[in-house]
């Protein structure tokens, strides 16, 4: 069989290049190089995404007509046409949401792509959190993004939890900025004694939202593996499912 590389002197093969120049210094450092530019281009195709994929035109407010047929990775875009500039425009997180005096305290307003078709296909979204003294937004995650929080009004502890299981939590005032990773579980509460606010963003125009507490008790894992899993009896489990 013959040898392509060194019946073509031009193709890239260390082999073939040794043939030509010898073993010399010119010879290792063009091998070497050549190793790089592979070992880069390998790792350059298993990179994945750490958001939404970038959208292929300037804009596709959604469409989301439930009897609209087409079904893709996201949603069909309102044909140009039927675009105005009211359709990029969203004022539902100007104004405070009506806050619970029993149970959380808080509220969360959203602006996902559901409530404001233009996010379609830019992968961001926002939400407007509003706390009465004591609130809590309960230890959730979303699994398609990361987030960062703003603080509007009042003081807020925040953080998260690592990977390996270490908390990251501050006490932030108003003009604070604090950012959770992509998938990584958080809280908020209002330490204040007043109202307290924020403004959040997202890196997906979806980012999903997972209660920790609400996806363990509230789902149907055997009871016997929420048992072992945290440590409870029978009795004590039925208590927290009941909540």
């Amino acid at each position: 069989m013959k040898n392509y590389s060194a019946d073509h002197p031009g193709s890239y093969s260390c082999q073939a290049w040794s043939s030509l120049w010898g073993p010399n210094l010119v010879h290792v450092l063009a091998c070497s190089a050549l190793v790089l530019v592979f070992i880069m281009a390998a790792m350059t195709s298993t990179m994945v995404q750490a958001s939404d994929p970038d959208q292929l035109q300037d804009f596709c407010v959604a469409d989301l007509s439930p009897t609209n047929p087409v079904i893709v990775n996201g949603f069909p875009c309102k044909p140009s046409a039927n675009v105005t500039s009211k359709d990029f425009l969203f004022t539902g997180l100007s104004t405070p949401a009506t806050v619970p005096t029993t149970g959380i305290k808080a509220t969360a307003t959203f602006a996902t792509v559901f409530e404001y078709p233009a996010l379609n296909t830019l992968g961001i979204s926002h939400a407007r959190l509003d706390f009465g003294p004591g609130g809590v937004i309960p230890p959730h995650t979303h699994p398609l993004a990361s987030e960062t929080l703003y603080v509007l009004e009042g003081t807020i502890y925040t953080g998260f939890v690592s990977y390996e299981g270490v908390l990251y939590a501050e006490t932030l005032k108003v003009g604070d900025l604090y950012v959770f990773p992509k998938g990584t579980i958080h809280f908020q509460i209002n330490v204040g004694t007043t109202h307290a606010a924020s403004l959040n963003a997202l890196t997906s125009q979806d980012p999903g939202l997972l209660f920790v507490a609400n996806h363990l008790l509230a789902s149907n894992i055997p009871d016997a593996v929420l048992e072992t899993s945290l440590g409870i009896n029978a009795t004590a489990l039925k208590y927290l499912q009941a909540s």
